[in-house]
C-alpha cells in the first residue's frame, strides 16, 4: 500500500479539480479516519442572506456544494489517491438553520465501493 497523502496534498486536489467559487466556500480538511474525515467550514457573509431577526443563515446552495466537496475529497483521502468522481444523486434534511461562522462537517463513508460510495455529512455549528 503507498504512503498515506497529507493534509496538503488532499486538499490540492481541491485546488487542482474544483471550480474556482468552490474554493472561495473556505473548506479546510481536519482529520482522515478509517472511513471518515472531519472539516472545518467557515461560512462567511458572502454566502449568507439575513433574516427578519438580523440574524445572518447559510443558504442551502453553499450547504450542498460543501457536502459534494467534501465528499469528494473525503473520497481522494480514503482511497489515497485522487479520484474523478460523479456525484449521482443528493438527498437534504435540513434539521435546522446554520448561521455565519465556523461549522464543524463530518464526512463518513456509509459504503466504500470500487465504483460507487455512498456518504453521509453532518452539519455542526460551534
Amino acid at each position: 500500500m503507498s504512503e498515506q497523502l497529507n493534509h496538503a496534498e488532499i486538499m490540492q486536489f481541491m485546488d487542482d479539480m474544483c471550480a474556482s467559487w468552490v474554493k472561495e466556500l473556505q473548506l479546510q480538511l481536519e482529520n482522515v479516519g478509517d472511513k471518515s474525515a472531519t472539516f472545518t467550514w467557515h461560512a462567511g457573509d458572502a454566502i449568507c442572506r439575513e433574516v427578519m431577526d438580523g440574524n445572518k443563515i447559510v443558504s442551502g446552495q453553499a450547504t450542498m456544494a460543501v457536502a459534494d466537496t467534501a465528499s469528494f475529497l473525503t473520497i481522494c483521502a480514503l482511497n489515497n489517491q485522487l479520484m474523478n468522481c460523479t456525484t449521482v444523486d443528493m438527498s437534504t434534511n435540513f434539521m435546522r438553520p446554520l448561521f455565519a461562522g465556523a461549522i464543524t462537517v463530518n464526512m463518513t463513508a456509509l459504503t466504500l465501493g470500487r465504483k460507487l460510495v455512498t456518504m453521509r455529512a453532518e452539519f455542526v455549528q460551534n
